[in-house]
């Protein structure tokens, strides 16, 4: 099995207008800038400011996350959800923490949550996913990389996750769904050696060697090592 691609993306809120906000702003900057540490002096002031600023929270989550202050940064997202229970996004950060710390059942539940209030996000549904792989439970985890695939049918790691997870399961018609996954991962990214070295083991299984070769040699010339190995042993 091949890895599992996972799109961390923190979810930090925007808005403009008093102090608090000007400088929730100036923190968010810094936290594009990479510099967690800086941009926590401004979001600690944002939140004296306003102490009900749930963007503050979240965004100071974030930057607290980014430096290992886990704990600190749980506490944040938890009081940004106490603040605003109907926003997804720290819930979405918080099941991230938590799937860091190996809380696993904890983080689905956030992203049970999250999903729930925000069900046309694709991101929900291919980091949801990718627990669900974690969790060994298989099925769930093509529900998930599916609908992923559907909100945002320009993702290629969408695609190519759903290939991998159809490629484990490994019956008849989870090969020919992996097959057909990992060539529109290769769709929208013509360079994407992992996806053509998948490809080609799928094809391995279906009995296709002539197309598994032709795969694996595309892997091998975007310099991937592992495709020309099994192109050596498979090729002739």
């Amino acid at each position: 099995m091949k890895k599992i691609i996972v799109y961390l993306t923190f979810s930090i809120l925007f808005s403009c207008g008093n102090s608090s906000e000007e400088l929730l702003e100036k923190g968010r900057n810094l936290m594009k800038e990479q510099r967690p540490e800086e941009a926590i002096q401004f979001l600690n002031k944002a939140i004296e400011k306003d102490s009900k600023n749930a963007e503050a929270f979240n965004a100071r989550g974030v930057a607290l996350f980014e430096l290992g202050k886990y704990n600190d940064a749980m506490l944040d997202y938890s009081q940004a959800i106490e603040l605003t229970p109907n926003n997804y996004k720290p819930y979405f950060n918080r099941a991230e923490l938590k799937k860091t710390l190996k809380q696993m059942p904890e983080a689905l539940k956030d992203y049970n949550e999250a999903i729930k209030l925000s069900p046309k996000t694709a991101d929900l549904y291919l980091n949801r996913g990718v627990l669900q792989y974690n969790l060994n439970n298989l099925g769930q985890a093509i529900q998930d990389f599916r609908q992923a695939c559907v909100l945002n049918p320009k993702d290629k790691k969408a695609f190519y996750n759903l290939g991998n997870v159809c490629f484990e399961k490994g019956d008849d018609a989870s090969l020919k769904e992996a097959e057909t996954n990992f060539r529109k991962a290769l769709e929208l990214d013509k360079k994407y050696s992992e996806a053509y070295l998948n490809l080609g083991q799928v094809l391995i299984r279906m009995n296709k060697p002539e197309d598994a070769c032709k795969n694996l040699e595309e892997a091998e010339k975007l310099g991937n090592t592992e495709a020309k190995e099994l192109k050596t042993t498979i090729c002739k």
